[in-house]
């Protein structure tokens, strides 16, 4: 079934929409279907694109003038195997909505974001990693396969047996391929129903690399704090933490958890800067770094928590997005290759020095993978940096783009909202493979955001 000149328009509403990090806002006209008749919007409406939760820290699912299709309400699970642990469900459902099914039931998906609002089809197209890349690698790797609709081309099902080149450019395509209709995923048995995490202090930002890659084989789970507002020797001072499945007899249904903020779905690209002034600035974040540093310090090394908290750890933490205000914040994240590691701790505390901007947070994974077209994905090490917008931010920005071309790192598309097209080009070694097999696949360019208007894809 197509789009065609006769299929209903939903009711249309204008919205402000603003992207997660603060950083894009656009005065959108947003459609928000509950029927397939209605989310199958023919060709001569003109461009558009699908938003998901919002949680994209870029502007993803919005921004280029055309429609926002509001995907939130395709929210049902179409049908579990309890052999395989294949599960299907509609692109609007959540994280946390597929994790109570499948908790209980004995299984879980093993790569997803920390965060349970987030969406399925959302996950699909930004190809989103967790704590466990370096293992099992991006979401992509658990899609079986999926439905896409375009006007041009109608429902075409997807995998890598089916449509393989159409698929893999759907996979961390960034929604531009067209409409998400179903995901079928492979779920895998969940180990116990709760993790173990340890935590390993790290002197120095020097020792990071050699410290994941000693601790990963015998780890389910691995990420790293840092503190990048102390200079000298203790730059970059901070820990390992470590997640392995709990042993033990227990109680799976417990699994299943509940987010408190899952709720707030949207919420915060609609109502960014409501409640708190920027209380995370440049002159806190000094402070709010050694706190939360003596708070890891005095607390134990070794505790056990849920599946659900370790999985989903910023369900219960939204309030730290909040304290950024109504300006935001930016998020930079890059694969690193490992042999330019050493010159990235020297050269990072050395352009931080410059600037009154410091960062808020840094974390860091090990990533295995091979780049292709879009997608955030290679070997070596995954650095995430949050900054406060202020004063001198943008120029610390376009220093880290210098940084990051020296070093020969790999931009995450979906976590800058400022982006420049040519750092994108730089980093993303199959940019151009992707921009030419997008423009064979929809010469029209119907899906637009304001990120494909801004990189010119």
């Amino acid at each position: 079934m197509t789009g065609g000149k006769n299929s209903p328009t939903p009711p249309v509403a204008e919205k402000r929409i603003v992207s997660f990090d603060g950083g894009s806002a656009s005065e959108a006209r947003v459609v928000r279907p509950d029927r397939y008749r209605e989310i199958r919007m023919p060709a001569s409406l003109g461009p558009r694109i699908c938003l998901g939760a919002g949680y994209s820290y870029a502007p993803l699912g919005f921004g280029s003038g055309g429609w926002t299709v509001d995907t939130s309400r395709f929210n049902r699970l179409l049908g579990f195997d309890s052999r395989t642990g294949d599960v299907e469900c509609e692109a609007g459902t959540t994280l946390g909505a597929l994790h109570r099914f499948l908790a209980p039931r004995g299984f879980f998906l093993a790569i997803q974001p920390g965060y349970p609002g987030i969406t399925i089809g959302g996950c699909v197209a930004a190809d989103v990693h967790g704590k466990n890349q370096f293992r099992d690698g991006n979401f992509r790797s658990q899609v079986v396969s999926l439905r896409l609709f375009h006007p041009r081309h109608g429902d075409i099902d997807l995998s890598l047996s089916r449509e393989p080149a159409v698929f893999e450019l759907t996979c961390g395509g960034l929604g531009l391929t067209g409409t998400i209709l179903t995901v079928r995923l492979k779920a895998v048995r969940l180990p116990a129903a709760s993790v173990w995490m340890v935590r390993q202090p790290l002197a120095s930002f020097d020792g990071v690399l050699d410290a994941l890659t000693e601790i990963a084989p015998a780890s389910d789970f691995l990420y790293t704090w840092h503190d990048f507002t102390r200079n000298g020797p203790a730059f970059g001072k901070g820990f390992v933490v470590r997640g392995s499945f709990a042993s033990g007899e227990e109680d799976l249904a417990s699994s299943s958890g509940g987010g408190p903020c899952e709720s707030e779905a949207m919420a915060l690209p609609f109502r960014r800067g409501r409640f708190f002034p920027p209380l995370l600035n440049r002159h806190t974040a000094k402070p709010f770094n050694s706190l939360y540093g003596l708070l890891q310090r005095i607390g134990p090394r070794r505790r056990r928590v849920s599946i659900f908290d370790f999985l989903f750890p910023v369900a219960r933490k939204m309030f730290y997005f909040d304290l950024f205000g109504e300006s935001g914040f930016h998020e930079v994240q890059w694969i690193v290759p490992r042999g330019a590691v050493p010159a990235l701790s020297r050269e990072l505390a050395r352009l931080l020095r410059r600037f009154q901007t410091r960062p808020t947070l840094a974390s860091c994974k090990i990533f295995e993978g091979t780049p292709a077209l879009l997608r955030f994905d290679g070997s070596g090490l995954c650095l995430a940096l949050d900054f406060p917008r202020g004063s001198d931010s943008e120029a610390l920005l376009a220093a880290l783009d210098g940084l990051g071309r020296d070093l020969g790192v790999i931009p995450n598309v979906a976590k800058d909202s400022r982006l420049p097209a040519a750092a994108a080009r730089a980093g993303l070694p199959g940019f151009s493979d992707f921009r030419t097999r997008l423009l064979g696949w929809d010469p029209d360019r119907l899906y637009r955001s304001e990120t494909s208007e801004r990189l010119g894809l």
